[in-house]
């Protein structure tokens, strides 16, 4: 065990930390942290100074098709810097095009025939969790929104299947956030994971219509009518979730029963509402733990 220096509001303790945690967190004799109580617990948190940048190298020459999964997920891990291996140009040129613009605060640094160089260079500090959340709330209710007006008015889908860049970003830098410090309330951070995640899948399956009408799959009237209704089941969720009360959550659970009686399952789109519902009504298992 290594002492350290522990502030508490005004007060200054001397308390025993675990010597591999220490280590890896490099922290040394004598330096200080902060702690924080959480219901029953006593969370000790690092202050942003003394906090170790974390590095990792990784070697994709042989993790197609796994390459920019694995780029994202140590990106959600948390990794400050990471070297990135390949033997393939065209595998760079992939990531610098798919994957670089999903990582918000990632830049590419350095480049050499064999290796890309990326760096956090926001030391993921832009602004508070809950902001970043509304945010990613505002581009999917944005999403659903150009959605229903460009079926409407028979125009492209392309702007409507390039949002989901937007939300991919948002979801995978509040991912990160979490990972590296938590939620503000240590104890919610599990299901505040699971409600980023679950909403990045929303955004996926408006992506998935999108593509679907652009193969020149028809949207009947009926159907456009259930996806305003999704949207509608989306904000009833956001309300819910920052300003909770019984009677929105129970209104929200009605909705998914009212909408599943809609779906006809008549074609591809039907499936896609279908599904759009079912990844909705999930948001549920995630706040009724933290609220009730």
């Amino acid at each position: 065990m290594k002492r350290k220096i522990v502030k508490q509001g005004a007060a200054t303790l001397m308390v025993s930390l675990p010597a591999k945690w220490a280590k890896a967190q490099g922290l040394g004799k004598g330096d200080e942290v902060n702690i924080k109580e959480d219901g029953k617990n006593l969370a000790i948190r690092l202050e942003e100074s003394a906090k170790k940048e974390v590095k990792a190298t990784i070697n994709v020459s042989k993790l197609a098709p796994l390459v920019n999964i694995s780029v994202i997920a140590l990106y959600k891990k948390g990794v400050d810097e990471l070297e990135i291996i390949f033997d393939k140009q065209e595998v760079a040129k992939d990531i610098q095009k798919r994957t670089i613009p999903e990582l918000l605060g990632f830049e590419i640094v350095k480049q050499t025939n064999n290796s890309l160089l990326v760096k956090d260079i926001t030391g993921a500090n832009i602004q508070g969790i809950d902001d970043l959340i509304k945010r990613l709330f505002f581009i999917l209710d944005s999403m659903a929104e150009e959605l229903s007006e460009a079926i409407k008015k028979k125009q492209p889908m392309s702007p409507i299947i390039e949002i989901d860049t937007s939300v991919n970003m948002f979801s995978n830098f509040c991912i990160r956030i979490l990972n590296k410090k938590g939620y503000p309330e240590l104890h919610k951070t599990p299901q505040i994971y699971g409600i980023v995640s679950q909403l990045e899948e929303i955004g996926d399956v408006y992506k998935s219509i999108a593509k679907e009408i652009q193969n020149k799959t028809k949207v009947d009237k009926d159907q456009l009518a259930i996806l305003n209704e999704t949207r509608h089941s989306l904000n009833l969720f956001k309300e819910a979730f920052f300003d909770f009360s019984k009677e929105k959550i129970v209104e929200f659970a009605k909705k998914y029963k009212e909408i599943k009686k809609k779906i006809k399952n008549k074609n591809k789109i039907d499936f896609h509402l279908m599904q759009l519902n079912q990844e909705l009504v999930k948001l549920d298992t995630f706040l009724l733990p933290i609220a009730l």
